[in-house]
């Protein structure tokens, strides 16, 4: 595996407390990755199944976790559930072949925060840990304002491209669905559906401006079943559709929305 593409740019974020860690079954792949990543300074461990992936986990605060899908001995679905019984705090992207995509998008359904697809240039894959270690830095910020706010507003903000219904939202929190409509309505003067889509827009908007990920992703990774759903309820509460928002976003002559 030839690496011909560019250097990655300079990132602002100091790298060298970055630690990353690598799970793949092939030796060839994680050098080149390995490679990749140490030259721009971060600090990577690699692991050649899930279940030595676990036990890294267990001895290391990792940032960011690189996951193949495909690997014996342990799948990379089955290593990512077990690290969301660990309470891991590293965000996951998913490594995929071509023919895992689907299954890739799934785990993001259980709390990957993304997913590549090989191959992959290093800009590529610098732009998607980039973006994941900014996530997180959200995150962070969010559970500790959520102290002060409504808990179920908190709760459907932080997991809004995994909720599908009142019922998961009354099931977490150990209430039942009026007492959710009602807690939001007085906290937000909102639906749960009007609050959960404009959770979801948020995140959508910042996939838009600041990334180049496809829509139809866009629209997967923020919990929406189909882009046209997606594409429908952004342009009635943004009063443009997601790709003109794209573009304008661009050209820094986006129209003014609340």
């Amino acid at each position: 595996m030839q690496d011909t593409s560019p250097p990655f740019p300079t990132a602002n974020n100091a790298r060298e407390d970055v630690l990353i860690l690598l799970v793949d079954d092939d030796d060839l792949f994680l050098n080149f990755c390995n490679r990749m990543l140490e030259r721009e300074d971060f600090n990577v461990h690699t692991a050649n199944n899930g279940k030595e992936g676990l036990e890294r986990v267990q001895e290391h605060d990792y940032d960011v976790i690189l996951l193949d899908v495909s690997m014996p001995y342990m799948d990379g679905i089955t290593c990512l559930k077990q690290l969301q019984e660990t309470e891991c705090d590293a965000a996951v992207i998913m490594v995929t072949g071509r023919g895992d995509v689907q299954t890739a998008v799934e785990a993001m359904k259980h709390g990957a925060a993304d997913f590549i697809e090989k191959p992959f240039s290093p800009n590529n894959l610098l732009a998607r840990i980039d973006e994941a270690l900014a996530e997180s830095a959200k995150d962070r910020e969010a559970n500790s304002n959520a102290r002060s706010r409504e808990p179920v507003v908190a709760y459907i903000e932080q997991h809004a491209a995994q909720i599908n219904s009142r019922q998961d939202v009354a099931t977490a929190m150990g209430l039942s669905m009026d007492q959710v409509s009602t807690r939001i309505q007085t906290s937000t003067g909102q639906s749960f559906r009007q609050l959960l889509h404009l959770c979801r827009l948020k995140t959508a908007v910042h996939l838009l401006e600041t990334t180049e990920t496809e829509i139809s992703h866009i629209a997967q990774r923020t919990g929406f079943a189909t882009v046209q759903h997606f594409s429908r309820v952004f342009s009635n509460v943004k009063g443009i559709s997601p790709r003109k928002y794209r573009q304008q976003s661009r050209l820094g002559n986006l129209p003014a929305t609340d």
